[in-house]
């Protein structure tokens, strides 16, 4: 809003009877019926109405005095918006005589050439504050012609003072915020510090009205309160956002890609320690699965629309700070993330080419401003317990489980089983090999700087325990960010991750047929000391104690050095153009030890096992970036050229020792062992690459974007080494055109598509070349010698498996933004896959790496922001997003024909699954009389007959469903209120299927295992829902599958934020409490372990409760 302080003349009483002039032009508007856009195509106009067009279109502040401006006019041709504001100002202002200075807080202040040092404190917002006067909008500038005419004092009824702070969502002091009585001219701005002084009348409903640019306006009912403090919301659709597109920025609003950005303001409404947990559920098309529920909770699968590749990697390319990141995206901290822009269609990703087709994450992390230093501590603590157990036979009903197996071999008891039953101390394996778990985070982190110099200092402890026992993960982070300004026209910056993690110590096993999901519970944990056995089960040697890993010794630990440095000139001899070179170096060291005593299985039967690990991993890229960006009138012009290399090695070392004198001499002493058995192993790549890059637009309604780029990747064959991947997208801003000027409740529209090639060379090194595997062979005269033997087929042929996208898109703004979004349709089709096809093995091999086959995605995308509500200090914002896309392979071999040994069909998901069809349960004679299964009995499985050939073989076979689901959504609504604000966050997939290894009843033919509590059929319970406690019911021991399709209410996070006159007395600038829960709840049909995980035999997911707190100084 324009604030025009105008001044109380004398000559308004002499007059009598005149309007005031906050009157008159209040009406010009109304009568007129033109818009500023509108008015700013007349020959001249008023500058007041000039300047009330470029707060609007540049969506600042702009402070002037009446009498600065008055009968001051301006030419059409003056004014051009493709220009940056201050350049407009310069052209309107100094015919006028007249000049400009900007404050702290973003506004801009009008002056005189020789304004004095009074007149300019008094329109500055950052300092003292504006002097209590009326105010006047943009609306209310005079019409051309109309004779201004002084403002009317008024007499006012009794008046009582008020005082009060505005700050922002930190609790930092905001300057300039405009502070009005509601349905008045009456009003003042904060100063410095954020206070405000205003006189209200004594009686009646008095309703203040907070505004500022870039936060959501509000209002509060002033009532009987002498003091009303305020915490402004961030309207980060109000502003021009910036996003990362990689080797730079752009606004959004000249985006002709399909890119979404997740702001500090997601990042930090959660208490997350990965950034996957941050970006699962909130970006459409965007697909994060946890594997299982370790305490590292970073076992994760991230997929970007859909799988392309069928046996190469399906996972997006990571950057960090402007450099590729070789480590997982968990492993980076997200306290110190400013920003997550993923590039998702081929235009935007099209700048990665070699890399871009499986999409792009850009994570930026946040760097230090000028201003006094700032100390930010951000902790919290939180348990965790199972979120979903089992549910599981205990002793006495596996006892009888097992002695009322019907067709069993062997059901009777042994010893040991008999003992433990007469005992009735039955094993809980699922309780003793599970804790509650806990999770804590403290971060730290100092920022400040100066003109010359920024700096951003964080660090970052993590504890976890997990649910598992003995599953215990820690993180140390430190990241120092500095950029120093060495000149007007040379910047240096340095961005550095200096991690370490300890995973030390092996959880208790879940998995495999003897873990303590299966594991019998006529079993003995321990023996009479309280040790655990070594054999959990004595007549079975098989059956290992799952409790015995967390007796290992065992070290793990990873140190991580990454860091990124680049040097920028902007070139003095031609303006607009600058070059960057970018380094990034990453170090990454592995070491782990393991010793496996006499007290484990391992160890009991190697006499001790021992297996020292180190690995070592290097990357080193340097990018040479040159810019050229200037503006021609109404042509923007940005080019990007770029010049990359990358090159990564890896070693390995590793030696296993066993039999060992004792369990005193481990690790340290691996010359002690009977036997030892080195390996050690390397490999090194590289990459290189050039890419040129135009950005245009005409007037901002017209954009252009291309893009070339060039790749060589040192693992491909001698001919197929490069590969181009060009790209071409357009976007047509709709709403600024003049057109569009009549429609009023659309605030944006702009219409985008793209089309072009990316590239994906994710497989490992040497795979073009025969390699030779070691082979010991025995000579004639006994001695044991080291041979080699061909392992691979050399493919000079392979080379870059290549996507060619369509994107087309709409992003829209209504209601004044309060309800914004875009739609997204695609296409990808993907060419010449990295197939590792199974070949016959009369050579010797039967496999080979080649480029053969073809995969399509399409689909929709949708992502809706709304304020629901804003209204006497309450806001309501829903943010919504959902995705559908469907995955088919187009053709593998070029004849037409599917690979059922490897489970791929032309025409199907790339994880379809294709078997025999479980049909439910036989419950009568004649039911069994009648199907092709006649020897089954009542209670039995019936398998489908889905050729309807009479009988139950291979053929029978049919399609169950896709792996991946169809649907992905989220749905986040945040409510708040004064200091108070809440957040939940729903998140879920349909149209999804998974095998349920839980209601199988894979006991083995001796009934081994343990297994769920069913609703088993008997002639007793022929509705029963299981099949009967029969080894021959499920003779085919066939698989069952269930719709995995679940919402979950994934968080819930309830702050407080303490008021700013209190946070002050505390010597603070900003105190937050809050409180938060993770996975409270699942709705789903799917009675596994849980459908979210991909492995249902391991670990669990936990569900968790966070407490923490944010402090600012």
């Amino acid at each position: 809003m324009i604030k025009r302080l105008s001044t109380v003349v004398l000559l308004g009483f002499i007059a009598g009877g005149q309007p005031g002039t906050a009157q008159v032009l209040a009406k010009a508007p109304q009568a007129t019926g033109r818009s500023a856009f509108q008015a700013d195509r007349e020959a001249r106009q008023q500058l007041a109405l000039v300047l009330g067009a470029l707060k609007d279109r540049y969506k600042v502040d702009i402070l002037f005095f009446d009498r600065m401006v008055e009968g001051q006019t301006v030419s059409s041709d003056q004014v051009n918006y493709n220009l940056p504001l201050e350049e407009n100002l310069k052209r309107i202002l100094k015919p006028a005589g007249l000049d400009y200075k900007k404050s702290r807080s973003g506004a801009y202040v009008i002056i005189g050439r020789r304004a004095s040092a009074k007149e300019t404190s008094q329109l500055n917002p950052s300092g003292s504050g504006l002097p209590e006067s009326p105010l006047t909008t943009p609306a209310q500038a005079e019409p051309v012609g109309e004779t201004p005419r002084p403002t009317l004092a008024r007499t006012e009824a009794a008046e009582r003072p008020l005082t009060g702070t505005v700050v922002d969502e930190k609790g930092e002091s905001l300057p300039g915020v405009s502070v009005t009585v509601k349905g008045t001219q009456r009003g003042t701005t904060t100063d410095a510090k954020g206070l405000y002084r205003l006189s209200i009348p004594e009686t009646g409903e008095t309703v203040l009205v907070f505004s500022y640019v870039g936060y959501v306006t509000q209002e509060r009912v002033v009532g009987n309160q002498s003091t009303v403090d305020i915490t402004m919301q961030a309207d980060t659709r109000a502003l021009e956002e910036v996003v990362v597109v990689g080797y730079g920025t752009q606004k959004k609003s000249d985006l002709t890609g399909s890119v979404v950005a997740i702001g500090k303001e997601r990042l930090t409404q959660l208490p997350n320690t990965n950034i996957a947990q941050a970006l699962q559920g909130s970006i459409p098309g965007l697909q994060i699965n946890n594997n299982d529920g370790g305490a590292e909770q970073n076992d994760v699968s991230i997929i970007v629309r859909g799988r392309s590749s069928i046996s190469a990697s399906n996972a997006p390319l990571i950057i960090l700070d402007g450099v590729p990141y070789t480590g997982g995206i968990s492993d980076i901290n997200p306290t110190d993330i400013a920003s997550i822009d993923v590039l998702k269609d081929a235009s935007a990703a099209a700048i990665y080419g070699s890399r871009g087709s499986n999409g792009v994450i850009i994570v930026t992390t946040k760097q230090g401003s000028k201003g006094k230093l700032s100390i930010n501590y951000d902790g919290f603590y939180g348990t965790q317990t199972i979120a979903n157990r089992p549910d599981l036979l205990t002793g006495a009903e596996f006892y009888a489980f097992k002695k009322g197996r019907a067709n069993a071999p062997n059901t009777s008891m042994t010893p040991s089983e008999e003992a433990v039953f007469q005992s009735g101390q039955f094993a809980d394996w699922y309780a003793l090999a599970t804790r509650p778990g806990w999770r804590s985070q403290h971060s730290l982190a100092v920022s400040g700087g100066n003109d010359k110099a920024t700096f951003y200092i964080g660090g970052t402890y993590l504890n976890v325990g997990g649910i598992a026992k003995n599953d215990d993960y820690r993180r140390y982070t430190l990241r120092p960010n500095f950029d120093v300004r060495v000149t007007p026209w040379l910047t240096f910056s340095s961005n550095s991750q200096l991690s370490f993690q300890d995973r030390s110590g092996l959880p208790a096993d879940f998995s495999g047929q003897q873990g303590a999901n299966f594991m019998n519970p006529l079993t003995t944990p321990f023996n009479p000391d309280g040790t655990l056995t070594v054999y959990a089960w004595p007549e079975y040697n098989l059956a290992a104690n799952p409790l015995a890993p967390t007796l290992a010794r065992n070290i793990n630990n990873v140190y991580r050095i990454f860091t990124t440095n680049s040097l920028k000139v902007d070139l003095p001899f031609v303006p607009g153009l600058s070059y960057k070179i970018n380094t990034g170096v990453e170090f990454q060291t592995d070491v782990r030890r393991t010793y496996y005593g006499r007290n484990t299985r391992t160890g009991f039967e190697n006499k001790g096992q021992a297996t020292n690990f180190n690995g070592q991993q290097r990357n080193f890229t340097v990018e040479n970036i040159l810019t050229y960006s200037r503006t021609f009138g109404n042509h923007s012009v940005n080019l990007t050229g770029l010049y990359s290399s990358q090159s990564a090695d890896e070693e390995q070392q590793q030696v296993v020792g066993v039999g060992f004198p004792n369990d005193v001499l481990t690790n340290f002493q691996m010359n002690t062992a009977t036997l030892l058995t080195p390996t050690s192993s390397y490999s090194k790549q590289n990459l290189e690459s050039q890419m040129l890059r135009l950005n245009y637009s005409y007037d901002g309604r017209y954009l252009l974007t291309l893009t070339a780029r060039r790749d060589g990747y040192s693992g491909f064959g001698a001919g197929r080494k490069y590969g181009t991947f060009p790209s071409v997208a357009v976007g047509w801003n709709l709403a600024r055109e003049p057109f569009m000027s009549n429609v009023p409740f659309l605030t944006n529209l702009k219409l985008r598509a793209s089309y072009g090639l990316n590239g994906n060379q994710a497989v490992s090194p040497y795979q073009a070349l025969a390699t030779l595997a070691t082979r010991s062979y025995i000579t004639t005269s006994g001695a044991v010698l080291p041979g080699y033997v061909p392992s691979r087929l050399a493919n000079e042929e392979l080379g870059w498996e290549s996507t060619r996208s369509l994107n087309l898109g709409l992003d829209f703004g209504m209601l004044g933004n309060r309800i914004q979004g875009s739609i997204d349709v695609y296409q990808k089709n993907t060419q010449d896959l990295l197939l590792n096809r199974i070949i016959s093995s009369v050579q010797g091999f039967n496999r080979i790496i080649q480029n053969i086959g073809k995969t399509a995605n399409k689909g929709i995308e949708l992502a809706v922001t709304s304020t629901n509500l804003n209204r006497n200090g309450f806001t309501w914002t829903t943010n919504t997003n959902g995705s559908y896309n469907i995955n088919r392979i187009v053709d593998l071999y070029g004849d037409g024909r599917d690979d059922q040994a490897n489970g791929w069909f032309i025409g199907k998901p790339v994880r379809t699954i294709f078997d025999l069809q479980y049909d439910g349960i036989f419950r009568s004679p004649d039911e069994v009389a009648a199907s092709p299964q006649k020897t089954a009995l009542p209670g039995y499985v019936r398998i489908k007959d889905a050729n309807n050939d009479g009988k139950i073989d291979a053929a029978d076979r049919t399609f169950q469903g896709n792996q991946d689901p169809l649907y992905l959504y989220g749905l986040t609504n945040t409510f708040s209120y004064k200091g108070f604000s809440l957040m939940v966050f729903v998140q879920g997939v349909a149209s999804i299927v998974k095998e349920n290894p839980l209601v199988q009843d894979a006991v083995f033919i001796d009934v081994r295992r343990n297994t769920t509590r069913k609703d088993w059929w008997t002639p007793q319970n022929p509705n029963a829902g299981h099949w009967a406690n029969d080894a021959n019911a499920n003779l085919l021991n066939i698989n069952i599958y269930e719709d995995a399709s679940f919402a979950r209410l994934k968080d819930i996070s309830l702050a407080y934020q303490l008021p700013a006159t209190l946070v002050r007395r505390l010597k603070m600038n900003n105190l937050r409490f809050y409180v938060s829960g993770r996975n409270l709840a699942t709705f789903t049909r799917y009675e596994g372990l849980d459908p979210e995980i991909s492995n249902q035999l391991d670990i669990p997911l936990q569900r968790e409760i966070l407490f923490g707190i944010n402090l600012s100084l």
